[in-house]
């Protein structure tokens, strides 16, 4: 693994496929129960519980991911081989399940949504095990990190700003959304054949299959998972609430939904430069937390909103999204320092493993989002049509906003004195420069 400065060239190359994989992510995660609910015989317990068991069953696919992608697939090597397979996976789930027919139930729902996470997971695991092994800098993965989430972001951008641009041409939501499978599929075949193209795939190393029980033993890697866990809950949550949020408790238009996104990711996109600069100079964990703390103060406010308070929602969409930059550029690049204490501790080249891992805890966590939202207001008397009960509204407010603050302030708790400090990367850095990985067993 090199740790000089990385090009302008290949940064740029090895994020650009996050533009790309990030462009249907706000429908899936965020629009997607409420669009099935309101375009489908499915209702909005019935969407939660199906998305809950596809998000269980592709929670189970990270655990396969993580032992069988540190290993070649024949010439395509360790990473190439597993993205290609997984995009001719996740190309037919995303187009089924964008383009849903009105009678759709949960069969159809469940199996289109399990092909598209099954291939995202293939997609994205030697996606972000390849960011781990481009640089091995403390400081310089903060920058590629920052680069890769900075360009997911904007693929962000364009999906929030998808809906509002083609509704307003006159299309209808359901087209809405198959047009943007359309353009993800043929942008990231693009962006991927372009990465594997200009950026450099790492050796070859040849071992067994990697073993979940030995992470056991690696007390960064399960500290910090518990901590992504937290926050995963409560970003997941935020994201599942938001759409009602806004139509029930702000009671403005559908259409509005999208211009908030779109403030929320463009706030993101403009701090991530902060984020980059800030990463030189204080701890990333420290950081991590920082962003946490600041997300956490603002939805406290939330409950202060009143009906109509557009102002005020977009104040709060962007203060959330200057956290956000660090949000997602920091662990990663916290996780690839976990790797490194793997490497010297086990002599074992396996990030994909621990990307697995990561990718599993977060897939539990919207999994357990997309469901306990929508129970806990249909336990307050939630309606899916008609006005909402008082109640149904406080708790939608309590769930949208105070529960994450805990969630948050969880992570903040675990990982405030993380021990991976610069200074101990570093120590680190120089004893594995003196293990080459290639005669790993």
């Amino acid at each position: 693994m090199a740790a000089r400065r990385l090009s302008s060239r290949t940064l740029f190359a090895y994020a650009l496929p996050a533009a790309a994989m990030a462009l249907p992510t706000l429908p899936v995660y965020v629009l997607l129960p409420a669009f099935y609910a309101e375009h489908t015989a499915l209702s909005l317990l019935a969407v939660g519980t199906v998305l809950f068991v596809a998000r269980l069953i592709d929670a189970a696919s990270d655990l396969v991911a993580g032992r069988i992608c540190d290993t070649p697939l024949g010439r395509l090597g360790r990473r190439r081989g597993w993205m290609l397979v997984g995009g001719l996976i996740l190309a037919p789930g995303l187009l089924g399940l964008f383009s849903p027919p009105a009678d759709a139930g949960p069969i159809w729902l469940l199996s289109f949504s399990l092909l598209l996470y099954i291939g995202w997971t293939l997609v994205q695991v030697p996606y972000l095990a390849w960011g781990a092994d481009l640089s091995s800098e403390y400081r310089e993965r903060v920058r590629l990190t920052g680069h890769r989430e900075a360009l997911g972001l904007v693929g962000l951008v364009l999906s929030a700003a998808w809906p509002a641009l083609v509704l307003g041409l006159g299309y209808t939501q359901p087209q809405a959304f198959l047009g943007l499978a359309v353009v993800t599929l043929l942008c990231g075949a693009f962006a991927l054949a372009w990465m594997w193209r200009a950026v450099p795939e790492p050796p070859a190393v040849m071992h067994r299959f990697g073993r979940w029980r030995e992470l056991a033993d690696n007390l960064p890697w399960l500290r910090m998972m518990s901590a992504w866990l937290l926050n995963a809950t409560a970003n997941g949550t935020a994201a599942v609430m938001f759409p009602f949020f806004v139509t029930a408790v702000l009671g403005l238009p559908d259409a509005s939904r999208g211009l908030f996104l779109l403030a929320y990711f463009l706030a993101a996109v403009a701090a991530m430069p902060l984020v980059i600069v800030l990463g030189r100079r204080v701890s990333k964990h420290r950081l991590w937390c920082g962003s946490m703390l600041g997300a956490s103060a603002v939805f406290a406010f939330v409950p202060l909103l009143g009906a109509g308070d557009q102002a005020g929602f977009v104040v709060v969409c962007v203060l959330t999204g200057l956290a956000l930059g660090a949000d997602l550029a920091l662990p990663p690049a916290v996780l690839a320092d976990v790797v490194d204490w793997d490497r010297l501790k086990h002599r074992r080249e396996r990030p994909a493993l621990f990307f697995a891992g990561s990718s599993f805890v977060t897939k539990l966590a919207l999994g357990f989002a997309v469901l306990v939202g929508p129970a806990i207001l249909g336990l307050f008397g939630w309606q899916d049509e008609g006005p909402q009960p008082s109640a149904a509204l406080t708790a939608l407010t309590l769930v949208y906003a105070l529960l994450p603050c805990a969630l948050k302030l969880g992570a903040v708790a675990l990982m405030w004195r993380f021990p991976l400090t610069a200074e101990r990367h570093g120590q680190i850095r120089r004893r594995l420069d003196r293990w080459r990985p290639e005669t790993a067993s």
